[in-house]
């Protein structure tokens, strides 16, 4: 669980972090070109439902209302960044070799400079470093309370992370142009092949001797893979403000599955580990 919420919280982290700058600079691009084009589109019309007074045309009581622009905008924005972000933001074509290179090296450094990646590494130091570690970490340490205020803020995360997941599931409720057969995808692969990969992992393990021959720990390493989404997926969703809308009816449904996915599962677990 812990080189998972490592992994979440540096390279999910990461990706979450760039969709958003992408979908950012994508708006701010589109936007002003899309409104022009609506504005003349209108400009059009209104131009065609003129009346002709030298020619004694009666004037119509009755004027169509024409449809806002924004709305138009954003019709055309939700359409137009898809396809920019699905092919990982890429908007340039023809790229020096070196010049990407340096721009990956730079993207990679600011990686790492993200404040979760951050707290990763000073706390691998400070565990793996046995001097570090007796000043900071104990009841007799000089400077505990840096412990003390770091275990502070961790208590604040789980019931912060729960009102986030009821935001979201409430969210999740309204409709959503998210296809029902994605969310099948998802559930099918987080609730069926999972588990299964999960049993052969273990078993493979057990029979390689990885594992010590306890049933318990077997029962929990095997509950890993039947878990729902993690829910810090949804807090850097809202964080970034990108894919907030997916992720919450993926939350609601993969939530509502798990109820009886991890009963079913539970009960395979243990008669397969008996």
């Amino acid at each position: 669980m812990a080189l998972g919420a490592l992994y979440i919280w540096t390279i999910a982290y990461g990706m979450m972090k760039k969709d958003s700058v992408t979908f950012e600079k994508l708006k701010r691009e589109q936007l002003p070109k899309v409104i022009a084009d609506v504005d003349n589109s209108s400009t059009g019309l209104v131009c065609q439902q003129k009346p002709n007074m030298d020619s004694g045309e009666e004037i119509n009581d009755k004027v169509e209302e024409l449809p806002p622009s924004t709305k138009s905008a954003n019709v055309f924005q939700d359409q137009s960044i898809l396809v920019p972000l699905l092919s990982n933001g890429d908007l340039s074509n023809g790229k020096p070799f070196w010049k990407g290179f340096k721009e990956t090296v730079h993207q990679f450094a600011e990686e790492l400079m993200e404040p979760p990646t951050i707290a990763a590494i000073l706390g691998f130091v400070v565990g793996a470093i046995p001097w570090l570690k007796s000043l900071i970490v104990g009841e007799s340490a000089p400077l505990r309370v840096i412990q003390d205020s770091l275990v502070m803020l961790g208590n604040g995360t789980l019931p912060c992370t729960t009102l986030i997941l009821g935001g979201n599931l409430t969210r999740g409720m309204k409709k959503s142009s998210l296809k029902y057969s994605v969310i099948l995808a998802i559930a099918v692969v987080r609730y069926v092949a999972l588990p299964i990969s999960g049993i052969a992992v273990v078993k493979a393990a057990t029979a390689l001797g990885l594992l010590p021959a306890d049933p318990l720990y077997s029962y929990v390493l095997l509950t890993q893979f039947t878990l729902p989404p993690a829910v810090s997926i949804g807090v850097m969703a809202q964080l970034f403000g990108v894919g907030q809308e997916e992720s919450s009816v993926i939350f609601l449904w993969t939530y509502l599955i798990a109820a009886l996915a991890l009963t079913v599962w539970s009960t395979v677990f243990m008669y397969i580990i008996s």
